[in-house]
Protein backbone atom coordinates (compact mmCIF):
# COMPACT_ATOMS: atom_id res chain seq x y z
CA UNK A 1 0.00 0.00 0.00
CA UNK A 2 1.13 3.85 -0.96
CA UNK A 3 1.64 6.37 1.75
CA UNK A 4 -1.44 8.18 -0.48
CA UNK A 5 -3.72 5.10 0.06
CA UNK A 6 -2.40 5.11 3.67
CA UNK A 7 -3.09 8.50 4.12
CA UNK A 8 -6.45 8.03 2.23
CA UNK A 9 -7.81 5.11 4.11
CA UNK A 10 -7.01 6.92 7.42
CA UNK A 11 -8.88 10.02 6.65
CA UNK A 12 -11.66 7.34 6.07
CA UNK A 13 -11.53 6.32 9.49
CA UNK A 14 -10.90 9.54 10.65
CA UNK A 15 -14.18 10.60 9.31
CA UNK A 16 -16.03 7.71 9.97
CA UNK A 17 -15.30 8.03 13.66
CA UNK A 18 -16.54 11.53 14.02
CA UNK A 19 -19.84 10.84 11.71
CA UNK A 20 -20.35 8.26 14.20
CA UNK A 21 -19.84 10.92 16.33
CA UNK A 22 -22.86 13.45 15.10
CA UNK A 23 -20.57 15.43 12.83
CA UNK A 24 -22.15 17.36 10.28
CA UNK A 25 -21.25 15.76 7.00
CA UNK A 26 -20.53 18.16 4.04
CA UNK A 27 -21.83 18.39 0.90
CA UNK A 28 -20.47 17.10 -2.41
CA UNK A 29 -20.40 17.24 -5.47
CA UNK A 30 -23.73 15.87 -7.37
CA UNK A 31 -21.47 14.78 -10.02
CA UNK A 32 -19.51 12.67 -7.67
CA UNK A 33 -22.61 10.95 -6.17
CA UNK A 34 -23.76 10.01 -10.13
CA UNK A 35 -20.81 8.56 -10.79
CA UNK A 36 -20.38 6.19 -7.70
CA UNK A 37 -24.02 5.16 -8.33
CA UNK A 38 -22.92 4.28 -11.80
CA UNK A 39 -19.91 2.59 -11.00
CA UNK A 40 -22.37 0.41 -8.21
CA UNK A 41 -25.04 -0.22 -11.03
CA UNK A 42 -21.94 -1.44 -13.47
CA UNK A 43 -20.51 -3.54 -10.69
CA UNK A 44 -24.12 -5.30 -10.13
CA UNK A 45 -24.57 -5.62 -14.49
CA UNK A 46 -21.12 -7.48 -14.27
CA UNK A 47 -21.11 -9.64 -11.03
CA UNK A 48 -24.88 -10.81 -11.32
CA UNK A 49 -26.39 -8.24 -9.64
CA UNK A 50 -24.12 -8.31 -6.48
CA UNK A 51 -22.88 -4.99 -5.50
CA UNK A 52 -19.04 -6.56 -4.73
CA UNK A 53 -16.61 -3.91 -2.79
CA UNK A 54 -16.17 -0.55 -4.35
CA UNK A 55 -12.25 0.17 -3.35
CA UNK A 56 -11.29 3.52 -2.50
CA UNK A 57 -9.20 3.07 -5.75
CA UNK A 58 -12.28 2.74 -7.86
CA UNK A 59 -14.08 5.62 -6.07
CA UNK A 60 -10.81 7.81 -6.76
CA UNK A 61 -11.09 6.64 -10.40
CA UNK A 62 -14.83 7.54 -10.66
CA UNK A 63 -15.21 11.17 -8.53
CA UNK A 64 -13.46 14.01 -9.83
CA UNK A 65 -9.86 15.31 -7.91
CA UNK A 66 -11.06 17.62 -5.37
CA UNK A 67 -13.66 14.99 -4.39
CA UNK A 68 -13.99 14.65 -0.37
CA UNK A 69 -14.38 10.72 -0.69
CA UNK A 70 -15.86 9.87 2.56
CA UNK A 71 -17.87 12.57 2.32
CA UNK A 72 -19.24 10.79 -0.92
CA UNK A 73 -19.29 7.74 0.21
CA UNK A 74 -21.32 8.35 3.75
CA UNK A 75 -23.94 10.03 1.30
CA UNK A 76 -23.71 7.64 -1.49
CA UNK A 77 -24.41 4.99 1.08
CA UNK A 78 -27.50 6.43 2.13
CA UNK A 79 -29.10 7.30 -1.11
CA UNK A 80 -28.08 3.33 -1.92
CA UNK A 81 -29.99 2.33 0.61
CA UNK A 82 -33.07 4.59 -0.18
CA UNK A 83 -32.79 2.80 -3.58
CA UNK A 84 -32.59 -0.52 -2.48
CA UNK A 85 -35.66 0.31 -0.48
CA UNK A 86 -37.76 1.12 -3.47
CA UNK A 87 -37.97 4.43 -2.08
CA UNK A 88 -36.60 6.50 -5.04
CA UNK A 89 -39.13 4.64 -7.45
CA UNK A 90 -40.83 7.65 -8.66
CA UNK A 91 -37.71 9.01 -10.01
CA UNK A 92 -35.83 6.07 -11.49
CA UNK A 93 -36.07 4.96 -14.55
CA UNK A 94 -34.51 1.29 -14.61
CA UNK A 95 -30.99 1.85 -12.78
CA UNK A 96 -30.81 5.29 -13.57
CA UNK A 97 -32.01 7.85 -11.05
CA UNK A 98 -33.06 11.91 -11.73
CA UNK A 99 -30.47 14.80 -11.16
CA UNK A 100 -33.03 15.84 -8.46
CA UNK A 101 -31.97 13.12 -6.46
CA UNK A 102 -28.71 13.78 -6.25
CA UNK A 103 -28.68 17.50 -6.62
CA UNK A 104 -30.48 17.08 -2.93
CA UNK A 105 -28.75 13.63 -1.95
CA UNK A 106 -25.46 15.84 -2.34
CA UNK A 107 -26.28 18.87 -0.24
CA UNK A 108 -28.74 17.84 1.87
CA UNK A 109 -28.03 18.68 5.99
CA UNK A 110 -26.39 15.58 6.95
CA UNK A 111 -25.33 15.04 10.78
CA UNK A 112 -23.94 11.72 11.94
CA UNK A 113 -24.04 8.27 9.73
CA UNK A 114 -27.89 8.67 9.52
CA UNK A 115 -29.59 10.15 6.40
CA UNK A 116 -33.56 11.39 8.02
CA UNK A 117 -35.40 9.55 5.59
CA UNK A 118 -38.38 11.15 5.26
CA UNK A 119 -37.07 14.24 5.46
CA UNK A 120 -35.19 13.27 2.09
CA UNK A 121 -38.15 11.92 0.38
CA UNK A 122 -40.79 15.16 1.51
CA UNK A 123 -38.04 17.39 0.02
CA UNK A 124 -37.45 15.55 -3.15
CA UNK A 125 -41.41 15.37 -3.62
CA UNK A 126 -41.48 19.48 -3.28
CA UNK A 127 -38.80 20.07 -5.48
CA UNK A 128 -39.99 17.45 -8.10
CA UNK A 129 -43.33 18.64 -7.72
CA UNK A 130 -45.24 19.59 -11.08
Amino acid sequence: MSDAQADLLQSFRVFIKEAEDGAAIPPVEESDLKALHELCVERAKRYCGKNGVISIDLMVRACGSGANLPAVWLRHSQLRALYRQGLLAEWQHGTTLDEAVFQLAATISMSGTELDTEAFIRRLRSMTAK
